[in-house]
């Protein structure tokens, strides 16, 4: 009867559920573990010298990824190559770091030639109970810290929005108020977070990054090295994330390593160009901060926005973009000449690339990086550049991840986590 009753004032605006439904419990769902990969255990169980190792590894490692957030070297002969690759860039006066050492292969190979410190962060827990015999063994020259290092972009973050003091607690010992201390760092990359941090840490924190200058060795997927090397941003096309990387870093492959010889395994990129080959290989590239920046750092703000994509893409006219913000400066440009009050400080020196001549008709995909890099110095060294909107402009339209603060009338920017989504990835269309 009750069902009856139901099915009468149910009308086609106003549905109602089934009386079967209508008093059917709901059970709570249980979330299945995602299963691991076939592909990964027959490679591990095929190979004696990785049988012994599936009962010692987390099930995490044991799947594939798109992009997992860290990588673990299981393979003694890659371990014994990368530290015979890297020993010749170590020195005694440079902290030496390793991350995320898992097993302690690599760990072992250095310390074979590197007589100093080693420090050792490992974002997994799992793994300490392996280094407590190689602490017990080697005592002071180790300092093991269970920490994501790689991530600590978001400690960054966390830090600027509570005043915390997280960055110099993951550091330790490491942290330095100098900026020309180089540290050494060797590890697995398998995304570029990391990257993207040390960009920002540059752009907006290069007095108070309390890292130094990282010299890097990193073992990488080889469509991130080629993405972030691209060779045609140098000629004119226009990405901006690997522009600012090859304005910031000078980098270079040191060897390929199988990528088998890492987990976890991840998937093969579906629309990635490259050598099929390569896709196979992992790049140890060292990477290292450059001794002279583009521009003095109270610019770097300025050229980290002119680069932006939506301030030019390659086929933006140079001369009618500038013109939006200091009308009339287009003659400068076609003249090849500077107002005779331009700021020293900042304009193009002999050391700049000198500019092609320029027209209205003239684009941003005609100029090499390098060319874009004068365009930019001349554009802020223009006596009218500080009563034009682009400074202004740039501190109300920064992403939301930054924030503009006044300390003791010097101005600041503030880095929020929120920014490093917001740069240009390898599936971005050309600009």
């Amino acid at each position: 009867m009750l069902q009856k009753i139901i099915v009468r004032f149910a009308s086609r605006n106003n549905p109602i559920l089934p009386y079967s439904r209508l008093y059917a419990t709901s059970k709570p769902k249980i979330e299945k573990e995602p299963k691991l990969s076939a592909d990964v255990i027959n490679y591990l169980e095929n190979d004696s010298q990785y049988k012994h190792l599936i009962e010692k590894l987390p099930k995490s490692l044991l799947r594939k990824y798109k992009t997992p957030e860290s990588m673990y070297l299981i393979n003694k002969k890659t371990a014994k190559e990368i530290a015979k690759s890297v020993v010749s860039y170590l020195d005694e006066d440079s902290p030496l770091v390793e991350i995320n050492p898992g097993f302690g292969l690599l760990s072992e190979e250095l310390l074979k030639y590197h007589t100093k410190h080693l420090y050792l962060y490992e974002t997994s827990a799992h793994f300490s109970q392996y280094f407590q015999a190689l602490q017990n063994k080697l005592g002071q020259r180790i300092t093991y810290k269970v920490a994501d290092f790689f991530g600590m972009w978001k400690l960054a973050f966390k830090d600027k929005m509570d005043g915390g003091n997280r960055i110099k607690e993951l550091l330790g010992d490491l942290a330095s108020d100098d900026n020309g201390r180089i540290i050494k760092i060797v590890g697995a990359m398998p995304g570029l977070s990391f990257v993207k941090h040390l960009i920002q840490n540059i752009v907006f924190h290069y007095d108070t990054n309390q890292l130094g200058r990282p010299d890097l060795f990193i073992a990488m997927p080889s469509h991130h090295y080629d993405f972030l090397t691209d060779n045609c941003v140098l000629m004119g096309k226009h990405k901006y994330f690997p522009a600012l990387f090859q304005m910031f870093f000078d980098h270079k492959i040191l060897i390929k390593v199988p990528k088998v010889h890492y987990l976890p395994w991840t998937n093969s990129p579906s629309s990635k160009k490259g050598s099929l080959i390569n896709e196979h290989c992992m790049y140890l590239v060292n990477i290292t901060q450059k001794d002279t920046l583009p521009c003095p750092p109270e610019y770097l703000p300025l050229l980290w926005y002119f680069f932006k994509p939506h301030t030019f893409s390659k086929s933006t006219r140079v001369i009618p973009m500038l013109e939006q913000w200091i009308p009339g400066c287009g003659v400068w440009l076609i003249t090849g000449q500077d107002p005779p009050d331009s700021n020293n400080a900042i304009s193009p020196t002999k050391d700049d690339a000198p500019l092609p001549h320029m027209t209205i008709f003239t684009e941003f995909g005609d100029l090499s990086l390098k060319q874009k890099i004068t365009v930019f110095k001349k554009f802020v060294s223009w006596p009218e550049f500080e009563q034009c909107p682009f400074r202004v402009t740039m501190e109300n339209n920064l992403p939301k991840s930054i924030t503009q603060i006044e300390d003791e009338g010097k101005r600041k920017i503030r880095t929020y986590i929120d920014d490093m989504e917001h740069i240009d990835t390898e599936s971005d269309s050309d600009k």
